[in-house]
């Protein structure tokens, strides 16, 4: 099942007078982004190979996270990325799931072992055979093959490395050497205080203070 497009804007606000600053995290799978939107959103590219890549590291994927970290996909060359999504690095770096087995974060299903990882609309169930092969005509679901190493595929072991394959949505690339993977990183830029608020709700409080003294009299 398809899950509708959302973006959620998070404003910064204003620190020291300085202009305000945004960050753009996108809530559940998207398809059809514009790639110019999420780099000038405050996304930078982390790591980038072809579907055909195999034997890639899984630490090499994540080096230089940020808060955040966003899968996605695209036709070589294309400006639009054809499928994404976006979660907190704390939770998904570690992660480590039982065979179609997923967990719940910011508006989708995660999940990541050593048979693939990847993710799926908040109201799919994924079938890992070994990558997600449920909903074939969805275009919510991401899924890369991984692998543990001279074990070749393992469900109940820790994913080792990204292998060749396998969706980007209903788009299906063994071996495709003409679409990437691609994982970029954020940080999220909670809304800091502005430096006079503080003086000014001391200035609030002292002045209902006073009031309440003279109705007291």
């Amino acid at each position: 099942m398809k899950t509708t497009v959302a973006a959620l804007i998070v404003a910064t606000g204003l620190a020291g007078g300085s202009a305000s600053a945004a960050t753009v995290n996108y809530i559940g799978p998207q398809n059809d982004v514009a790639v110019s939107d999420v780099l000038n959103g405050g996304w930078s590219v982390i790591y980038k190979g072809f579907f055909s890549d195999t034997d890639v590291p899984i630490a090499n994927l994540f080096a230089g996270a940020g808060d955040q970290i966003m899968l996605a996909s695209r036709r070589v060359g294309s400006s639009t990325f054809d499928l994404l999504a976006t979660i907190d690095s704390a939770t998904y770096i570690p992660l480590q799931t039982d065979r179609s087995a997923t967990i719940v974060a910011n508006g989708a299903q995660w999940y990541k072992n050593g048979y693939s990882m990847g993710f799926a609309g908040l109201t799919d169930r994924i079938r890992q055979s070994s990558a997600d092969t449920s909903g074939r005509f969805e275009r919510d679901r991401m899924s890369w093959h991984t692998d543990v190493g001279l074990a070749g595929r393992s469900p109940n072991n820790e994913a080792s490395f990204l292998s060749f394959g396998y969706r980007s949505g209903d788009n299906y690339l063994n071996s495709a050497a003409n679409w990437e993977r691609v994982v970029l990183t954020s940080n999220m830029t909670p809304v800091p205080v502005p430096g006079a608020l503080p003086l000014l709700l001391g200035g609030l409080g002292g002045l209902v203070a006073l009031r309440r003294r003279k109705k007291a009299a």
